[in-house]
């Protein structure tokens, strides 16, 4: 039952990332560009949080670690960036926002089918 959810989170979170950065794409030349790639960012955001809450209730696992404390420390060295560059270079500051919300999201999928992976291995296994 657990590789159940966790395969349809995993896959739900896929379409929730290409629906939504698709959008954006198809959105580039008629507005501002960044305003639309931020907002679907932030959902993207926000259905991995709640995906990884889910996720953490069901399973134990090293990657719930490694994504966790990678976020913290990723909202820290932004907070840092804003700081030393909020008048000068705030595109560096944007650019790293979005170039690293994209890894995370990567990370976030990438895992979340590896762990469905080896939680039906280890299923056939037993």
């Amino acid at each position: 039952m657990k590789t159940t959810i966790l395969k349809g989170e995993a896959i739900l979170q896929a379409i929730i990332s290409l629906v939504f950065f698709l959008y954006a794409f198809a959105d580039y030349n008629r507005h501002t560009p960044g305003s639309e790639f931020f907002i679907a960012l932030f959902y993207i955001g926000v259905s991995n949080l709640i995906g990884f809450l889910l996720r953490v209730s069901l399973s134990k696992s090293r990657f719930h670690r490694y994504y966790f404390y990678g976020v913290i420390l990723f909202f820290v060295i932004l907070y840092f960036m804003a700081v030393l560059f909020s008048d000068s270079k705030m595109d560096y500051v944007i650019n790293f926002m979005g170039i690293g919300g994209i890894f995370f999201n990567m990370y976030y999928l990438g895992y979340g089918f590896y762990m469905v992976k080896t939680m039906h291995q280890n299923k056939t296994a037993e």
